[in-house]
Formats: structure tokens, C-alpha cells, sequence
């Protein structure tokens, strides 16, 4: 196996005719992982760099493609997951709030700052941060403050 010069590692870019360079080290610090263009980058320099008389075998380069295939898929289910969750958190949130909707009318027994028992009609549903919020008797409750519904 052939060694690679650290200097080799990094990547120079030129703009308006000025050019600049980051080590390895920096690419490692501000990504704080290997990325794929990481990956490809240390992939090339290796094939750049490799002894001609004695390349690395077929298998080690199918074995590193392997494993950047397996590190483009985990990515992928990463992404995946995250907007499955988002769109489970969203319907959770629209379901919340048609419960909250179909309790206008209703009369309900509310437990309000204070503690005591507070009954009346819902009169409006407004959506807050916190969840839906049920209007009784003029004032708003969250819905946990809910202690018994009437039709």
C-alpha cells in the first residue's frame, strides 16, 4: 500500500484569481464527519497516489465503493426517516385539532388556574403552540384541562 501526503488530502479552490486551500483538518473540524465528497476525495487522492507497481487489488476498491454505497443509503433513510416524522407530527397536530373542533357546542367541565371546577359551553378552538385551545365561559383551557364533556 502507498502513502498518501497529508497535504494531498484537502481541497484548493480559486475565486477571482484568488486562491485558497483547506487541510484535512479542517475539512474534519467544520463537517465534523466524513461526508461523501470527503469520501470520493480520499478515494482519488488514494488512486492518485498508489504505487504503479503494486496497485491496490480490485477487491480493496470494491470493498471502499461498498462502503460508500452503504454510507449513500444510510444517508437516504436518514433523510427518509426525518420527513416521516415530520409527516407523522403533522397529522398528529391535525388530529388534535379536529378533536378540539368537534367539542364546539359542547358543554364541557373545565379545571381552570385556580383549581376549581369551571362548566360551560365551548364557544371557539384556537391553535397555539401548545396545542389546541378550548374557549368556555370567556376564557381559554388547553384541552388537558378537560374533566368531563356533555352533549
Amino acid at each position: 500500500m502507498s502513502t498518501i501526503p497529508s497535504s494531498s488530502v484537502g481541497t484548493s479552490t480559486t475565486t477571482n484569481g484568488v486562491s485558497s486551500s483547506t487541510s484535512p483538518a479542517q475539512v474534519l473540524s467544520t463537517n465534523s464527519q466524513l461526508g461523501q465528497n470527503a469520501f470520493l476525495q480520499l478515494l482519488v487522492t488514494q488512486m492518485k497516489y498508489q504505487n504503479p507497481l503494486s496497485p491496490q487489488s480490485n477487491t480493496q476498491f470494491i470493498a471502499q465503493l461498498a462502503q460508500f454505497s452503504s454510507l449513500e443509503q444510510m444517508t437516504n433513510v436518514a433523510q427518509g426517516e426525518q420527513s416521516l416524522i415530520s409527516g407523522i407530527q403533522g397529522l398528529q397536530t391535525s388530529e388534535t385539532m379536529t378533536g378540539a373542533l368537534q367539542l364546539l357546542g359542547a358543554t364541557v367541565s373545565v379545571t381552570n388556574a385556580s383549581g376549581s371546577q369551571v362548566t360551560g359551553s365551548v364557544t371557539s378552538v384556537q391553535a397555539s403552540t401548545n396545542g389546541p385551545m378550548i374557549t368556555v365561559n370567556g376564557s381559554s383551557y388547553p384541552l388537558s384541562a378537560i374533566q368531563s364533556i356533555t352533549r
